[in-house]
């Protein structure tokens, strides 16, 4: 089932893969990890334009935005998301991506060493007319 690339979709699209089975998990998160562009195409419902974005992600980006979100998806936790909406969602007008917890990593040292994930944060926003 694709999902609409809106805030109700992904919330759903997240909802349902984190309640997969660890088998199916497993699988989704191989999937997102080695190809996310694929992924968000067989998961979304995507406008033409929101097509041509995604292949203008740059590559390096593209691996560490995929690896966050398999990261959280592995820890079966959502990701926050929000994207805004205007009436013409067909539009290709300029948008900003915010990121927050992308590139943050935080070692504990114990006894048994472990890595915590930082809480990603995604936001789609319109630019604003100067």
């Amino acid at each position: 089932m694709k999902y609409t690339f809106d805030n109700s979709g992904v919330g759903q699209k997240q909802a349902s893969v984190v309640a997969l089975p660890d088998a199916e998990l497993r699988a989704e998160v191989d999937f997102i990890r080695t190809d996310f562009k694929g992924w968000m195409r067989e998961s979304f419902d995507l406008l033409p334009h929101q097509d041509q974005q995604l292949d203008i992600m740059p590559a390096d980006f593209t691996f560490r935005l995929a690896n966050a979100i398999a990261d959280h998806f592995e820890k079966r936790t959502m990701v926050q998301f929000n994207k805004e909406t205007r009436a013409n969602e067909n539009s290709d007008d300029l948008k900003e991506l915010i990121l927050f917890g992308l590139d943050e990593i935080t070692f504990t040292l114990t006894s048994t060493p472990s890595v915590l994930v930082p809480e990603l944060a995604i936001f789609i926003r319109y630019k604003q007319n100067l």
